[in-house]
């Protein structure tokens, strides 16, 4: 099962692998030194808190909240998938619970399958970050790759709500829609973690009553 996991997690890892280099480009530039960029993907192993942590590095009581507040939504991916099979090492697959490997979880119904997903994404989001902190120089020189690279963030969320169930599509508006409401008004950062938190919460709700 190990194997079928990390076959199906191979779009996984090709849509991590371009967001680890930015991460590393984004660490270096918030003043990160290169093995700090690389220790914290190989411990952390969570895009939006290391994005967090890097921009946050310089408020030391923030940069240790926020990524805690940003990662409250796994508790609801761990309840959900403990409920769907059985789960013999929680602390080995909760490490690996990223959002994209809950989304893929899916397809499988054992945890050996969520390992190989885990697997092939935490090596392409390490080894990502490696090229990133060590090819910076060149990928900012080049205008069209650091541009791109810039949307491939975003890009993979996109790409991973269009073969996903509809509730999944309702979540991501929902969220969506609060985070836009409270960027017009001006708390952009306060909206992206409370989308975060309520989105998966709400959504996760609504469909228990209604189904």
């Amino acid at each position: 099962m190990i194997k079928k996991g990390i076959v199906a997690g191979i779009p996984i890892a090709l849509g991590y692998f371009p967001v680890a280099v930015t991460f590393g480009l984004t660490a270096m530039a918030m003043g990160l030194k290169d093995y700090e960029a690389v220790l914290a993907s190989l411990l952390i192993f969570a895009g939006s808190a290391q994005f967090a942590l890097a921009t946050l590095i310089d408020s030391p009581i923030n940069a240790t909240i926020v990524p805690i507040l940003l990662n409250l939504r796994h508790l609801i991916y761990g309840c959900i998938l403990s409920k769907r099979i059985k789960i013999s090492k929680p602390f080995i697959t909760a490490f690996g619970l990223t959002d994209e490997v809950f989304a893929m979880s899916f397809k499988g119904d054992n945890e050996r399958f969520i390992w190989g997903l885990a697997l092939i994404a935490y090596s392409a989001w390490v080894s990502g970050t490696v090229v990133g902190v060590l090819g910076g120089t060149f990928i900012v020189s080049n205008e069209a790759l650091h541009r791109s690279l810039v949307f491939a963030f975003p890009a993979l969320f996109f790409i991973l709500l269009i073969p996903n169930r509809s509730w999944n599509l309702i979540s991501a508006i929902f969220g969506g829609l609060i985070a836009l409401i409270l960027h017009i008004l001006g708390y952009t950062s306060f909206g992206i973690l409370l989308a975060g938190i309520v989105s998966p919460f709400v959504t996760s709700t609504l469909r228990r009553c209604l189904e």
